[in-house]
């Protein structure tokens, strides 16, 4: 399969460097990318569900209190075990345990924003996004990424090993994988899918049809400052790129630019250079094959 990148005319750097962003989440245009959708800590309504059935066992804080405190040896632990048992089972005791439960909860609720901000943080200060389509006739995609059909679209082959390094079973970083477009509800930080979490967006973005690789931003290939935010460059293979597709508006300028780079000596010349056209007739987007050119 070929993955394609829009970008706006004046990223055509990419090629000519064989560099190309690694975009940190804030960066990007969807102000939830990689934001945690967790509202609790625990999940409480399984807490809730189970707690006038479930037994609360205090024998193990028991036996530390007599532990830490040899002036309760003078009553038989035995003897406090039992009366702790009784107490536990009346009316009393369970609403004052639920309660004391739902104030607990109530507690991780203001806790988990505090914790989402802080996963967010980290995300945006050591992550950084590839992100891929696997369609090049979205007129809306070109008209937001491409500067209305201005820009150029660059052709990668999604089998070239530079997509697929993969370095451990569990590893979320240097492979190439598709995005999964959900709206599910919110869930708890303990069911909360982190691997999910890198490659989940809702689904009014499932137009895009989005392929995505993260990488650790440490590993950048360079870094510079543009416009105060810091850009993470890596560098990929001339051979990871089949083509480059020039949009129904691209200039003249822009396109010799791009047929100057891929003359400019051996590394690029096997990259097609094609031009995408508007069919007014067919509303659409009409992109030549890669494989006829």
């Amino acid at each position: 399969m070929t993955l394609f990148k829009y970008i706006r005319p004046e990223r055509i750097d990419v090629i000519k460097d064989l560099e190309i962003r690694f975009t940190q989440p804030d960066a990007l245009n969807d102000p939830f990318e990689l934001q945690p959708h967790f509202d609790s800590l625990i999940a409480e309504a399984d807490v809730l569900a189970n707690l006038s059935e479930s037994p609360v066992d205090l024998g193990s804080m028991v036996v530390q209190a007599y532990e830490m405190l040899p002036e309760l040896r003078a009553i038989p632990i035995g003897f406090a075990m039992q009366a702790i048992e009784e107490f536990m089972a009346t009316d009393d005791a369970r609403k004052a345990t639920a309660e004391g439960v739902r104030i607990l909860l109530k507690s991780m609720r203001y806790g988990a924003a505090a914790i989402r901000d802080a996963i967010y943080r980290a995300f945006n200060e050591n992550v950084g996004i590839l992100s891929l389509s696997e369609i090049a006739d979205n007129e809306l995609m070109w008209a937001h990424y491409a500067n209305s059909h201005r820009g150029v679209i660059l052709c990668f082959d999604e089998h070239h090993a530079f997509f697929n390094r993969k370095r451990s079973e569990n590893d979320g970083f240097y492979f190439i994988r598709k995005v999964i477009y959900t709206d599910g509800p919110p869930v708890s930080l303990a069911t909360t899918d982190v691997d999910a979490l890198l490659i989940t967006k809702r689904t009014k973005w499932s137009y895009e049809r989005e392929w995505r690789m993260l990488v650790p931003l440490k590993h950048a290939t360079r870094s510079l400052t543009l416009g105060g935010d810091t850009v993470y460059l890596f560098a990929f293979p001339a051979d990871a790129l089949r083509g480059v597709i020039l949009g129904a508006y691209s200039t003249l300028e822009t396109e010799t630019l791009v047929r100057n780079t891929l003359n400019d000596g051996t590394a690029l010349s096997h990259v097609s250079l094609l031009r995408a056209k508007i069919d007014f007739d067919a509303r659409s987007v009409r992109i030549p094959s890669l494989d006829a050119s």
